[in-house]
């Protein structure tokens, strides 16, 4: 009888697992064979594929998500309750006041004309 041909979803994750349980992997190497194979199974994912030779995709997604747990190829883990507390210092008199800008009486008068050309065309065009 022969022997049924693997497909290369599972050759992928066969060399990945093979590769994983050495004492000295090379974990660049591994990083981008997960990568490789995570990018397969998601392009599989979107084309709907769900089972690869009789195994469920989700099956090799979390067979890959575990070897990448354990090699520690994902970033530390940071908590939102380990955030270090800043000390907050009141600075409140450094600040200067801002002086208002100071306008000439040009300056007003053509502001003053605007706002009545403005208040004639809309009320007349209402």
């Amino acid at each position: 009888m022969a022997k049924k041909e693997k497909s290369l979803i599972e050759k992928k994750w066969l060399t990945i697992k093979t590769k994983s349980k050495e004492d000295n992997y090379d974990l660049k190497e591994l990083d981008n064979l997960t990568c490789d194979l995570i990018a397969h199974l998601a392009q599989l994912t979107d084309k709907g594929v769900t089972d690869i030779d009789g195994t469920s995709i989700d099956t090799y997604k979390d067979r890959v998500w575990w070897v990448v747990e354990k090699i520690g190829l994902l970033p530390e883990y940071k908590d939102g309750d380990e955030e270090v507390e800043k000390e907050v210092v009141d600075d409140w008199e450094s600040y200067e006041e801002e002086e208002e800008p100071a306008y000439d009486e040009d300056q007003i008068a053509e502001r003053i004309k605007e706002e009545a050309a403005h208040t004639a065309f809309y009320s007349e065009n209402l």
